[in-house]
């Protein structure tokens, strides 16, 4: 009998990157393309010979068309419907088609009252975050999100006063949805709130050349430009990037919203409570317990991550040096690139595209050599690892840094390289844009060395494999975690359902057949503490606990017609890893899913490997902390509304604060060396720059079993501490003595080696 009730067995958890989207006016130049034998006759109706190239969005040129006329819907395979009613009547006309991306302060469209202006979208191209005037996010996605401007020199029509860098105004997405009427028709619309100072109360301001508009990640979801909109709810897919394992997770528990209810007594009135009025919403209280397979999550709970995966990355083609066109900076998710031929990048014969990889190597291509003994045309550059001391071993070359230095060694640089999945992108002629699934953490300089990646289902063209026989991974890709400025953001999606069925495909809302599913998306999620923990008896384990500060949630069941899911669920063993290739990709490639155990570890401290560890447990802290800010938005509420009152009730913000660690272990003593340690007030750090190992460095380090090859490892380093306890109480049972050591590091660093090319 099919169950009708919700079960714990009929949910599903997956999560992904937020990330900013840069939209910059008339990013898919030149691709253009006309149409000939065009009619038309003083309205918006206009036949043409087929041609499936003619799409919603399009911009239209040519004799009677109007100034920023679109193609606002499909009649039938050989007419459309123009934006804007033509002039003198014309028959046989060569039309231009221009999928130019735009975005407009809607003339009409400011309401002072409500201090409230909407922005709509025009043009754009597949697989970039506009097509066919459709921003690629379901509808509500964006409510919460911050947009900022950036006003080009030349444009005439947008006051520099909504510019960021001109006045730091910064503007809140309080509604986003598909018009369905009007001049926007087919289009995506968005809602901000303050009004804009550019003059729109009647006329249609337009962006124009270098015009910018960015909305930035906190709250912001990667995109999936394969999704797919409709204005029926029944019949549109909507999703975004949230296809990630989660791990292997035994407990969890979601940051539930919650209404802080204000209740006041008012004298007078009697001893009832006379007056109650809803405060803040909070989502807070997320947490859960996972056994470890590999070491992504401790990029979110540390913050940062550097890569080094030289089997991995691809130059993109055999005859091309790939390259940055112009200089990125830390947080931006957008790059440029260029090269030294006229090839598009591509691996095995086909060209980078969505869901493949781009590597950012640090190397720049100068003519001119450095101080530190880098080569001529390949300068290689650093970022410091820790920041409250000087450097270490080696002085700064490169020769020094991670992965030149391994883990028995102090890591104060690491040489640049980050990697980041492409969620968007335009290319021709060997240059392209690109759109990335999480914000970079450091500065690029122009002409800095990009290299492309793909999975595949083996280890062909560097694809990271693990080999089912040896259990060996050919092909690894290194990541070194670390502590520094911020942690990033989450957003984790989750679904729960009443029938073990897919409710886009074959059903009807209401019906027998209906799943009645609830999905939500919990964005601007960030870790706030953690635990670390293995003992004898278990699996390597992670618990973090985090918050959230918002909480979109699917309501095209709450439509007035058409009703269903607007939303496509991520359902991960069953559409979206369900290849060898998708499992990669979503952190779960086939036969890595098996935990760290704890016979397959050891421990290392004071230049000693211990054997006689019975448990340990890392704690750590990220000070992440919620403000909730004042504003003036006058927010009406309504049944459908994917984020409740605009998120304006919710915090805006999540702040990271200072970090703190401590180390907890219990081992069977047979030696004094610790108790003497902590009762001199020991300073353990190894500072003589001349040893190519640090002997009272801290290492936790857990493999996975291969018979032969690079195996799977995580490697926990603390180089610098104290013990503050180390207690040897005489047991009762006259067993042996157990010491519970308290250990307080300065900081953690995790270096993990895995088939994930980006945690």
């Amino acid at each position: 009998m099919p169950s009708t009730v919700y079960k714990g067995d009929l949910s599903e958890i997956t999560f992904g990157h937020e990330t900013g989207v840069k939209l910059e006016h008339d990013y898919a130049a030149g691709t253009s393309f006309t149409q000939a034998s065009c009619t038309y006759n003083d309205e918006t109706t206009i036949t043409h010979p087929a041609n499936g190239n003619i799409v919603t969005g399009l911009r239209v040129t040519g004799t009677g068309i109007p100034t920023d006329a679109y193609v606002a819907a499909i009649l039938s395979t050989t007419t459309f419907q123009l934006s804007a009613t033509t002039t003198n009547g014309s028959q046989n006309q060569t039309l231009t088609f221009d999928p130019d991306f735009k975005f407009i302060a809607g003339g009409g469209d400011k309401d002072t009252v409500n201090d409230t202006s909407v922005i709509s979208f025009r043009g754009g191209q597949e697989d970039t975050p506009v097509f066919q005037g459709i921003l690629e996010y379901p509808n509500g996605m964006l409510v919460g999100s911050k947009v900022i401007f950036t006003i080009g020199s030349g444009s005439p029509e947008w006051d520099t006063q909504d510019d960021y860098a001109v006045s730091g105004r910064m503007f809140t997405i309080i509604k986003q949805e598909v018009a369905t009427s009007g001049d926007n028709n087919g289009c995506t619309e968005i809602t901000i709130t303050p009004a804009l100072k550019t003059l729109h109360e009647t006329l249609d301001k337009d962006s124009k050349a270098n015009d910018v508009m960015t909305i930035l990640p906190f709250t912001t979801p990667a995109m999936d430009v394969g999704m797919q909109h409709a204005d029926a709810a029944n019949e549109s897919a909507e999703s975004v990037l949230t296809d990630q394992f989660v791990g292997l997770v035994s407990t969890v528990a979601l940051p539930e919203t919650k209404v802080d209810l204000k209740r006041y007594h008012v004298v007078g009135l009697g001893r009832d409570v006379a007056v109650q009025v809803p405060g803040r919403f909070t989502n807070v209280g997320g947490s859960f317990e996972c056994n470890i397979h590999n070491g992504r999550w401790f990029y979110y709970c540390l913050g940062h991550e550097v890569v080094s995966a030289p089997e991995v990355r691809q130059d993109g083609h055999t005859n091309d040096t790939f390259s940055l066109s112009s200089a990125v900076y830390s947080g931006d998710s957008y790059i440029t690139f260029d090269s030294s031929g006229s090839t598009n990048p591509a691996i095995g014969g086909t060209d980078i595209g969505v869901g493949d990889y781009i590597f950012l190597l640090g190397n720049t291509l100068v003519t001119g050599g450095d101080a530190t003994g880098n080569s001529a045309t390949n300068v290689i550059n650093m970022v410091d690892v820790q920041t409250y001391r000087d450097t270490g071993v080696g002085g700064g070359l490169a020769a020094d840094a991670w992965p030149n230095v391994n883990a028995t060694q102090i890591i104060d640089k690491a040489i640049k390289e980050e990697a980041r999945r492409i969620v968007a992108i335009t290319v021709t002629g060997g240059a392209g844009k690109v759109w990335l699934d999480d914000p970079l953490q450091y500065s690029y300089d122009d002409n800095t060395v990009v290299e492309f990646a793909r999975y595949a289902a083996d280890d062909s063209n560097g694809s990271p494999h693990r080999n089912t026989t040896t259990g060996a991974i050919t092909k690894p890709v290194s990541h070194l975690f670390f502590s520094r400025t911020t942690v990033p953001s989450f957003a984790m999606e989750v679904s729960i359902r009443r029938r073990d069925i897919d409710s886009n495909i074959g059903t009807t809302d209401g019906g027998t057949g209906d799943s009645k599913q609830l999905t939500r998306v919990f964005r601007g999620c960030k870790v706030k503490d953690f635990s670390l923990t293995t003992d004898t008896d278990a699996a390597l384990r992670l618990t973090a606990n985090f918050d959230s500060a918002l909480c979109y949630t699917d309501t095209g069941r709450l439509e007035a017609s058409n009703k269903g899911d607007r939303y496509n669920t991520h359902r991960l063993f069953e559409d979206t890893a369900h290849t060898e290739v998708e499992r990669k990709i979503s952190g779960i490639g086939k036969g890595t899913q098996k935990p760290f155990m704890f016979y397959n570890g050891s421990i290392s401290m004071l230049g000693t490997t211990l054997g006689q560890v019975v448990s340990f447990t890392l704690n750590g802290k990220t000070g992440v902390e919620q403000y909730y800010t004042i504003g003036a938005s006058n927010i009406a509420n309504s049944a459908t509304d994917q984020v409740p009152f605009a998120g304006t009730r919710n915090p805006t913000l999540a702040v990271e604060g200072k970090t703190e660690y401590d180390l907890e272990m219990e081992i069977i003593v047979d030696d004094p060396l610790f108790y003497h340690n902590m009762r001199r007030a020991v300073e353990n750090f190894d500072e003589d720059s001349t040893d190519s190992v640090d002997t009272d460095m801290i290492r936790l380090s857990f493999t996975k079993q291969v018979s032969s090859g690079t195996a799977e490892s995580i490697d926990i380093l603390m180089d610098d501490y104290y013990i503050v306890e180390a207690p040897l109480p005489v047991p009762e049972d006259k067993g042996p003595l157990m010491a519970k050591l308290k250990i307080l590091p300065k900081s953690v660093k995790v270096i993990a080696v895995d088939t994930v090319i980006h945690a």
